[in-house]
C-alpha cells in the first residue's frame, strides 16, 4: 500500500466518524502526478476503505487496470481537476447541510470564522443521482473552496485532504448552528444587498450606467466618491478610528494605487506603493471581488489576493469600514 492509498483510507474513516458521509455515499480524489487519478471505486464505503477500493484513473478517466470501476462520479472529479487548481477533491453528503439545501438557495455565514474560511456557500440545483452538469459546480468552485448541491451533498476542494476535510466539517458545523439561530428566532443583522445599493452609494451619486477601466484613475477616482458619500462607511470608519494606507496592486501591468485612510474618510489617492497595508493579485481575481463573485477578506485568506504588506490581524480591526467600502465599491461597473 502506497502512502497515498494511506491517507486517502485515513481521510475516508475520519469523514465517516464525523457523520459526514454513511453507508456507501460519498467519494474522495487525489491529482497524481501530470496526468493521473486516484478515486475511490464505485460503492466503495469510504468508512471502510482498503486499497483495492482504490482506482487509479488517466486523464480521461479510464483505469490503468481494466477489471476496476472507478466512482459514478468521475466525470465531475475530472472537470474539477481541469476548471480548478485543486489537488484533492472531497464529495460527501453531510446530513445538516443536505436538509439545509432543500429550503436555502445558499448559505451566508455567521461568525467571523466562517466568513474568512469559507464565506457565502452557494447551493447548486440538482436533479440525477449523480452530478450529470459539472459546470454549474466547477464555475463556483473558482471562487469558493466548497459549494452544496441541492439536495444531494457538498464538494470541497483543497491543496491536500485535510484541507478539504476541514473545509467540509466546517460547514455542516456551521450550518448546523444556523438551523439553532433560526429556532430560535434570532436573525443576523446583515449588510444591504449589493444589488440594492444604499443612499449615498455609488449609484445614487452619479456612476448609473457609467462603467470603467479596472484600475483605471477614473475607476480608482469613483472608488474613493462612493466611499466618502456614504455615511455607513464614514460612521464605521470614526467608531473604529480608521487611519491608514492600503496599496492596491494589479500584477499583470504592474499598476498600484494608495489609497490614505483618516478618522475614517480617504484624504488621498495616488499611483505609489507605499501604503502601510499592499495587497497584490491577478485581474481574473480583482475582477471576481469588484462584480461581488468573492469577498476580498476570503480571497486573501485562501492566497488569490495576497497580503504582501501589513498582517491581516490589524487590518482586520477595521473589517466594518472596509466591508461597508467593499460592498459600495461593488456597484460600480467595471469594464
Amino acid at each position: 500500500m502506497t502512502a497515498l492509498e494511506r491517507e486517502m483510507i485515513h481521510w475516508g474513516k475520519l469523514l465517516f466518524e464525523r457523520r459526514l458521509i454513511s453507508g456507501w455515499g460519498g467519494n474522495l480524489s487525489c491529482r497524481v502526478g501530470k496526468n493521473g487519478f486516484l478515486i475511490t471505486g464505485q460503492h466503495a464505503p469510504l468508512g471502510f476503505l482498503t486499497a483495492k477500493d482504490l482506482v487509479r484513473i488517466n486523464r480521461e478517466g479510464k483505469p490503468i487496470k481494466e477489471k476496476q470501476r472507478a466512482s459514478s462520479e468521475t466525470p465531475l472529479h475530472l472537470a474539477v481537476y481541469q476548471g480548478t487548481d485543486a489537488q484533492v477533491v472531497v464529495h460527501v453528503h453531510p446530513p445538516i447541510v443536505l436538509a439545509f439545501s432543500l429550503s436555502h438557495e445558499s448559505f451566508v455565514p455567521v461568525s467571523f470564522e466562517e466568513k474568512y474560511t469559507i464565506g457565502e456557500v452557494p447551493i447548486i440545483a440538482q436533479e440525477t443521482p449523480t452530478v450529470t452538469r459539472p459546470e454549474p459546480v466547477v464555475a463556483e468552485l473558482k471562487y469558493h473552496p466548497v459549494v452544496i448541491i441541492k439536495g444531494h451533498g457538498t464538494v470541497a476542494i483543497g491543496k491536500d485532504f485535510r484541507e478539504a476535510f476541514l473545509l467540509t466539517d466546517l460547514l455542516e458545523e456551521a450550518v448546523h448552528c444556523q438551523f439553532f439561530q433560526e429556532r430560535s428566532g434570532v436573525t443576523a443583522k446583515t449588510q444591504p444587498p449589493v444589488s440594492q445599493p444604499p443612499n449615498g452609494s455609488a449609484t445614487a451619486i452619479g456612476f448609473k450606467g457609467q462603467s470603467y477601466e479596472l484600475f483605471s484613475r477614473e475607476h480608482m477616482a469613483a472608488l474613493v466618491e462612493s466611499a466618502n458619500h456614504d455615511s455607513e462607511f464614514r460612521n464605521h470608519g470614526s467608531q473604529t478610528r480608521l487611519s491608514t494606507s492600503l496599496t492596491l496592486y494589479l500584477e499583470e501591468t504592474e499598476t498600484a494605487w494608495t489609497v490614505k485612510f483618516v478618522g475614517g474618510e480617504i484624504i488621498d489617492l495616488d499611483q505609489q506603493m507605499d501604503g502601510e497595508f499592499l495587497i497584490s493579485g491577478r485581474e481574473e481575481w480583482w475582477r471576481a471581488v469588484f462584480s461581488n463573485r468573492i469577498d476580498p477578506f476570503l480571497a486573501t485568506q485562501q492566497g488569490k489576493l495576497k497580503l504582501k504588506r501589513g498582517e491581516l490581524v490589524k487590518l482586520s480591526q477595521w473589517y466594518k469600514p472596509f466591508q461597508r467600502a467593499f460592498s459600495i465599491w461593488q456597484t460600480i461597473p467595471v469594464q
